[in-house]
């Protein structure tokens, strides 16, 4: 191939590359619940949540973390717990609403270790805590307010559950049964 038509390949490639757009972001809750009654709630966002058209956004990748301050980091971290507080509502069945006080960090994707400079970076949420005594069931709320799909998936005992929810804003996911959870016990 000549090295004329070799730079044309590579020139049109690198075009459709940054012609195209990105999916837009979704927001993952993990649920994991362990045989000795603690569960850890985690919750995903992705920064290009908070742009006005996050389709046409690239990623915010490891690479930014090196020209970010400091207070740009907070206030990433801080709109994160803003969103998840006005988009997601948790609750655990008969006691009702849960508020939870996540710790947010700068992650990769799934938690996944930031490695290579242009690994996807995240904004990950974790809360801790005992299952409340007497709970039947847990499920999520997507708010009104929500303006991404919410994904709802468990764990239990370590061991993911086939079910999961896509939630829309407004709609409620399927209840949990913990019965099935201390059944693992």
């Amino acid at each position: 191939m000549s090295a004329f038509f070799a730079r044309l390949l590579a020139w049109l490639g690198l075009l459709a590359t940054v012609a195209s757009a990105h999916p837009l972001p979704d927001i993952p809750v993990r649920s994991h619940f362990d045989k000795d009654g603690n569960c850890t709630i985690k919750v995903e966002i992705d920064p290009r949540c908070f742009t006005a058209d996050p389709e046409s956004e690239r990623y915010t990748m490891k690479a930014d973390l090196k020209v970010m301050t400091e207070p740009e980091r907070q206030e990433l971290l801080q709109k994160a717990r803003d969103a998840v507080m006005q988009w997601v509502e948790f609750e655990f069945d008969p006691q009702g609403k849960l508020k939870p006080e996540f710790d947010f960090a700068l992650t990769g994707l799934g938690e996944a270790e930031l490695v290579n400079f242009d690994d996807p970076l995240v904004i990950t949420g974790t809360y801790r805590m005992k299952i409340p005594a007497g709970s039947k069931g847990w499920r999520i709320h997507a708010t009104d307010k929500t303006p991404f799909a919410v994904v709802f998936k468990n764990y239990l005992a370590g061991v993911e559950q086939p079910r999961f929810s896509v939630l829309f804003a407004g709609e409620t996911s399927f209840k949990l049964e913990l019965t099935t959870a201390s059944a693992t016990n």
